[in-house]
């Protein structure tokens, strides 16, 4: 599991506790394996230490029986730790798809790591992912305490995007046809409350085709990647994880997709709201271009939002926009009603009406105006349809109906505009 091709240690120091200024590794390598029902070669390595320690306590050594009773632990201190050249073997055989990474060329350094309570170590490591991807991994910790205090940033950049496709199928069922993976991770640890900010950067992500997964989530993932991917062909994403590792159901893999699984399903069920930094704010109102009742021209303002519609089409150009035209059955009727009532009076009073014009204004004190209202109304309703306006017109709103000259037609004062 672990190996290492040579060690030197300088300034040793010995007394009640162990001082030592330098120790170097030498192509020190580690393995790191899970295997299938998810267990961990190192996790199998500590349950033996702690079996055969149990079996130790058990029959007292002449040692152990000489040992008094709340003695201090042995404490030790080195003041830096130099790698170079190390390697890293990481394989998950708990996916869909078996997953296996080597992290090369590792190098850097560890300082200040002490046994002593209360003690932070500073990290600065370096290495190659692949062939062309780097990770790094720089901060401060309690070595013996982690969950006490841990301050550390791990970031990978230029990672292939290929090799994790297991990890794509397992989660998301699909392939991963290509891409360039960037991270910016951020881990603190304060008294077993962990805040995580993950920065994810995908360039020139795609998918490939599907992989039957029972874990995989259930959405839309093409829409989502055109809805976040730029004209740059890049993806950029903020994954907050918050949570307390003392918990027994803490998992920070679980942690992380499901704050992903949130992130996706946002955006798919509000795209326009995803989409709100390039509209420059108000994107809760771009998800619909509103005309007015009966109309099909559109309002300055509502152009407007189509001309910001179109330059976030040009700046998402994998994103497809399906155009639905709708109507009102109620609003858009009676609005449609009125304009051919209109124009069906502004032709008999001989006013010439071309294309989409609306003669939206009626004079209706206008003598002839009246005249043709009136003969309009009985050609439609009957001779009677006179005497059923008034009344129904007066019971609407409670005002009598009068003639503005006895001569002339009826005229309902109030309202008289919604008839036409």
């Amino acid at each position: 599991m672990v190996a290492l091709k040579g060690l030197l240690a300088e300034g040793i120091q010995l007394d009640s506790a162990a001082r030592i200024e330098d120790v170097r590794l030498t192509a020190p390598s580690g393995k790191i394996a899970i295997a299938r029902d998810k267990s961990t070669n190192f996790a199998g390595i500590l349950r033996k230490s702690a079996d055969a320690a149990e079996q130790t306590a058990s029959t007292p050594t002449p040692a152990a029986s000489n040992t008094t009773a709340g003695e201090a632990p042995f404490n030790f201190s080195i003041e830096r730790v130099n790698v170079s050249n190390g390697e890293l073997d990481f394989a998950d055989q708990s996916l869909v798809l078996p997953f296996a990474a080597l992290i090369r060329e590792f190098n850097g350094t560890i300082t200040g790591l002490s046994s002593q309570p209360g003690t932070r170590a500073g990290v600065k490591l370096e290495g190659r992912v692949d062939e062309f991807g780097q990770a790094q991994i720089g901060g401060t910790l309690n070595p013996f305490e982690p969950k006490a205090f841990t301050d550390i940033a791990v970031n990978f950049r230029n990672v292939a995007m290929s090799p994790l496709t297991p990890y794509s199928a397992t989660f998301a069922g699909r392939r991963i046809a290509s891409g360039k993976l960037s991270l910016d991770l951020q881990y603190k640890l304060n008294n077993s409350q962990l805040q995580g900010e993950n920065k994810v950067l995908l360039e020139q992500f795609t998918l490939g085709e599907r992989v039957d997964s029972p874990t995989a989530i259930n959405l839309p993932l093409d829409l989502a990647i055109a809805l976040l991917t730029d004209s740059n062909g890049k993806i950029d994403l903020s994954v907050p994880v918050r949570g307390n590792v003392d918990n027994p159901e803490f998992a920070y893999g679980h942690l992380v997709w499901q704050a992903i699984r949130t992130v996706l399903t946002n955006i798919v069920t509000a795209p326009f709201r995803a989409l709100a930094s390039l509209f420059g704010g108000g994107a809760e109102k771009m998800d619909a271009i509103a005309f007015e009742a009966g109309r099909a021209l559109l309002t300055p303002p509502e152009r407007e939002k189509l001309a910001r519609v179109a330059g976030v089409l040009k700046q998402r150009p994998q994103l497809k926009l399906l155009v639905e035209g709708r109507y009102d059955t109620r609003h858009d009727g009676a609005a449609l009603r009125a304009s051919a009532a209109r124009r069906a009076l502004a032709e008999r009073q001989g006013i010439k009406v071309t294309g989409e014009e609306d003669p939206v204004l009626v004079n209706f004190d206008n003598a002839k105006t009246q005249r043709a209202i009136e003969a309009m109304m009985e050609e439609r309703v009957g001779k009677d349809g006179i005497d059923k306006f008034r009344a129904t017109h007066e019971k609407a709103t409670g005002k009598p109906v009068s003639r503005v000259n006895p001569a002339l037609a009826l005229v309902g004062r109030g309202s008289p505009d919604r008839q036409f």
